[in-house]
């Protein structure tokens, strides 16, 4: 008897989406199932933030259908909290004062900044939660500091957990590495690296979406990308044959030297001046 085929977390089919009468997206497929690793790649203001609300039930397409969880109807701030969002917006939202260990502990409420309401406190189960996830990333030691003290790479990690600790079926990785210098950008993602790849020998298989756009940002883990531009999807599929040259150059409107694979990741290599 042939295994069922897991339920989609979310599917999208010829979705588009307008604002003020101008297209910002336009015949959008896309789907993504249970233990998926995809990156969304594309210029800046090419739609990637808005494919990523569409998707997530934050916005809803002005043509097209959506299905999550295989309906087009579900109870969307149920599906929210289980969807873990990794970024800049979600850094801003928690109070620099607050203790990495309670940024974590926050996930288990849905709160931005944990407020230890009468009647809505944390029980054992969820602190230990929080710990348990503080760990998994490696950050037990920082348990007492400062959210607002911690390095990019730090912060980042620490919503990772935090999102971990409401038991995701997904994550969602929004420009992670914005703004980090080129060290603190390769330990970051060796990090991830390694932690995608404990999740998935463990069985624990959250979706996990990256959202950049820097090629090189792409991890071997990530085995399928979609690559958008001006609001289109040019690309969608397995990340080997999806991020050519070809593919690069009509993303980025511009000329390549090569793509240069080392050690699973590509590396566009422009042309000099002249």
């Amino acid at each position: 008897m042939a295994a069922a085929h897991p339920t989609p977390l979310f599917d999208l089919d010829t979705v588009g989406f307008a604002r003020d009468g101008r297209a910002i997206l336009a015949d959008v497929t896309w789907r993504v199932e249970p233990g998926d690793r995809w990156a969304v790649l594309g210029p800046n203001g090419c739609g990637k933030s808005t494919l990523l609300r569409l998707a997530l039930g934050r916005l809803w397409p002005t043509a097209g259908t959506i299905r999550r969880l295989g309906r087009e109807l579900v109870d969307l701030p149920a599906f929210w909290q289980r969807v873990g969002w990794i970024g800049d917006a979600v850094a801003g939202q928690i109070p620099g004062e607050e203790r990495a260990g309670d940024t974590v502990l926050s996930g288990t409420t849905g709160q931005f900044g944990l407020r230890l309401l009468a009647g809505l406190e944390p029980g054992a189960a969820e602190r230990t939660r929080a710990a348990t996830e503080l760990a998994r990333v490696g950050l037990s030691h920082l348990a007492t500091r400062a959210f607002g003290v911690l390095s990019q790479g730090e912060r980042q990690r620490v919503l990772v957990a935090r999102a971990l600790a409401a038991d995701p079926l997904c994550l969602v990785l929004d420009e992670p590495c914005a703004g980090m210098d080129p060290g603190a950008r390769e330990r970051f993602l060796d990090w991830l690296a390694g932690w995608l790849a404990d999740q998935r020998a463990e069985g624990k298989l959250p979706a996990v979406i990256l959202v950049t756009h820097h090629a090189e940002e792409i991890l071997p883990a990530f085995r399928q990308s979609l690559l958008l531009r001006a609001g289109r999807v040019i690309a969608s599929g397995p990340t080997p044959a999806v991020l050519t040259q070809h593919a690069f150059e009509a993303l980025y409107d511009t000329r390549l030297r090569r793509l240069e694979r080392v050690e699973g990741r590509l590396w566009p290599i422009w042309p000099g001046p002249g």
